[in-house]
């Protein structure tokens, strides 16, 4: 399902402005130049997840705000100029959804909220538009739908109702060392209801199955971290997850968080780091098949031809260009017009500047 329709960016991060909403289907890659706003893109995406500073999302231990601010090094640094304020515009998908919400659970401040039977959201006719404004010198956050000012309690019941299912919104996976610990830490912590899911045996048996030699069969908590069962010709090896290759490392502890937690939106930095092409295609695969909406940055051709094997639906790679302003246009091409360009022997990143308005 889509979620996010759209998203308008103002002064946040490294994007002074866009030259218009960026659109977004089911599945979206962003391509474009170091320094063009992929990873801007992605972390204003991630503040639509409840950003108030009272709540702490499971897995990040705090708000989405607080967590971009840690990753940042200081609250101002996610302005840009590092001044002033910046705004924020999602057009939000609510076709479907249900004006009543039954008791669903949301994890906040150690306790689990409850939704009211009866949500105080209009829905409106099929959207909503979330309005999030970040003050650099107050260091504060303020959202609205429309001119109403969101309290905590109706962002809590915004994000339960666009993901009823699940313990988070969206998640943000950034390309940094210190977050595959923290997903370590916290698989750990929950691995009695990963197993439970069976999850320490789909990891292997389903999503890396034809990614790797070795034949391991299923994750186990041991000696406070986690370990994966190895079966040889003649013997079994028990081999800690830190001592696998950095892409299985990564693939497992990722699968792990979204299937435990299933978020409604994936956000995921440089998803190529560290992965094989066979890993990337199982990869797009699994997010592809779990219905979710899903947006990528990537600098990597083999993740377009990945894109282009597995075939996504209601897809689009989104060409990223800025101007000497900061000001950033796009151009969406389907699948199809991605893999007429390497049929041709075209690599989509080279044209990017030529192609885009």
């Amino acid at each position: 399902m889509v979620i996010v329709k759209s998203i308008d960016i103002e002064d946040f991060r490294g994007v002074r402005r866009l030259k218009e909403p960026l659109e977004l289907g089911k599945f979206n890659i962003l391509l474009g130049r170091n320094c063009i706003g992929k990873s801007s893109i992605l972390q204003a995406l991630f503040l639509v997840n409840l950003p108030c500073d009272e709540v702490q999302l499971p897995l990040y231990t705090m708000s989405s705000k607080s967590y971009l601010k840690a990753l940042s090094g200081k609250w101002n640094y996610l302005i840009y100029g590092y001044s002033g304020d910046a705004h924020l515009t999602f057009k939000l998908q609510t076709k479907g959804l249900r004006r009543a919400v039954v008791t669903k659970k949301f994890y906040t401040q150690g306790e689990f909220f409850s939704a009211s039977e009866e949500t105080l959201l209009k829905l409106g006719k099929g959207e909503l538009n979330l309005k999030i404004f970040l003050s650099a010198s107050t260091e504060s956050v303020n959202c609205k739908i429309d001119e109403e000012n969101l309290t905590q309690e109706k962002l809590r019941e915004l994000a339960i109702m666009l993901n009823p299912e699940g313990q988070l919104l969206g998640i943000y996976i950034p390309n940094d060392t210190n977050f595959y610990k923290l997903l370590h830490e916290y698989a750990y912590k929950n691995m009695d209801g990963i197993t439970k899911r069976g999850l320490h045996v789909k990891v292997f048996q389903e999503f890396l199955r034809e990614t790797i030699s070795d034949k391991f069969t299923e994750v186990f908590p041991r000696e406070n971290e986690l370990y994966a069962r190895k079966e040889l010709k003649d013997t079994v090896l028990y081999i800690r997850l830190n001592d696998l290759g950095e892409g299985v490392k990564r693939g497992v502890l990722t699968f792990f968080a979204i299937e435990y937690l299933n978020p409604a939106i994936i956000l995921w930095d440089d998803i190529e780091v560290a992965a094989h092409p066979s890993l990337l295609d199982a990869t797009i695969k699994w997010l592809t098949e779990s219905e979710r909406q899903v947006v990528l940055s990537t600098h990597s051709v083999d993740v377009l031809e990945s894109f282009v094997r597995v075939e996504p639906r209601d897809a689009k790679v989104i060409m990223l260009k800025k101007d000497k302003e900061d000001i950033i246009s796009y151009k969406s091409l389907t699948l199809d017009e991605v893999e007429d360009l390497l049929d041709k022997g075209i690599d989509p990143r080279k044209i990017v500047e030529g192609t885009v308005p």
